[in-house]
């Protein structure tokens, strides 16, 4: 089962979103920015890391896009790649801030309102099978 982080300050989204994916993945939910680094944070100190972010662009106080450089910035510390670190699917309601986050290292984007099996379709393209 994967592990994946899903960052939306909606709680009916970040709901929605989890209950999808019950059947594919243990999620942990972030309603903030400052939550989601944190909890990513802690996932990578507990050498438990996330295998995938679900992230919200638009957001309150620390926005998409910031925790998406964010996260990019740590892996590079870590010596990481470009390309290399956690797949980050772009969640949004509108289309041209997608473009933005690609410049920035998403992996992909979803559109707003979420189509259930498109996601779970997106979500196994960019992780391997688990065994």
């Amino acid at each position: 089962m994967y592990k994946i982080l899903i960052v939306d300050d909606n709680f009916e989204n970040r709901e929605l979103l989890a209950e999808v994916l019950r059947e594919i993945a243990q999620c942990v939910t972030a309603s903030s920015g400052k939550e989601a680094i944190e909890s990513y944070t802690s996932a990578i100190s507990s050498d438990r890391p996330f295998d995938l972010v679900l992230l919200d662009i638009e957001m309150p106080e620390i926005d998409g896009l910031e925790i998406l450089r964010s996260i990019r910035e740590s892996e590079k510390e870590r010596g990481m790649a470009l390309g290399d670190g956690i797949p980050i699917i772009m969640v949004t309601a509108h289309k041209k801030p997608f473009l933005n986050a690609f410049y920035q290292g998403c992996t992909d984007y979803i559109i707003k309102p979420i189509d259930s099996e498109k996601l779970i379709n997106k979500i196994q393209e960019k992780l391997k099978p688990r065994f």
